[in-house]
């Protein structure tokens, strides 16, 4: 089973391309360039469901896919909106303490609290800790990550 642990975002699906079922992925990182996955995750109805990777190209900022069982533009359409997953293993990097994403911080503690919920939707990067406080994520702003202690080490401004 696929868990959302096993699997990190990489884009959504904008669009159909053509009329044989190809998809227009937006791409939200790279994570794809330099992978060789054989599947996809996409969210259907809360479900991750996998889908082979029949062939695939890059179109400007956006990557154009086609996926197995997925023939026709009615086939395409009914994904468009949908969310596009890659299996972390598939990911080129294979340091198991990299943090991929904000989301892999969630369960970390800072200040003595623990990161409830990231909000990654702006630029502006916020973490929710268990007091309540709201703190901003920046690379700027981390001075260390313990990933043995999953404890991360802040200079926040004064206030915070």
């Amino acid at each position: 089973m696929i868990t959302s642990k096993d699997i990190l975002l990489i884009g959504t699906i904008a669009r159909t391309h053509g009329k044989q079922g190809e998809l227009q992925v937006r791409t939200v990182n790279e994570y794809w360039d330099d992978s060789d996955a054989d599947f996809l995750i996409l969210m259907l109805d809360a479900i991750p469901v996998p889908f082979r990777v029949l062939e695939w190209r890059v179109k400007g900022a956006d990557l154009l896919f086609t996926l197995q069982d997925i023939a026709t533009e009615q086939d395409a359409l009914r994904l468009v909106g949908s969310e596009v997953y890659m299996l972390r293993r598939d990911i080129a990097t294979t340091d198991d303490n990299t943090i991929l994403c904000w989301q892999d911080i969630i369960g970390y503690s800072v200040q003595g609290c623990a990161i409830v919920a990231i909000d990654d939707t702006t630029s502006n990067v916020l973490a929710t800790l268990s007091d309540g406080r709201l703190i901003p994520l920046h690379e700027d702003l981390i001075t260390a990550i313990n990933h043995d202690t999953k404890t991360i080490t802040m200079n926040l401004p004064e206030g915070l």
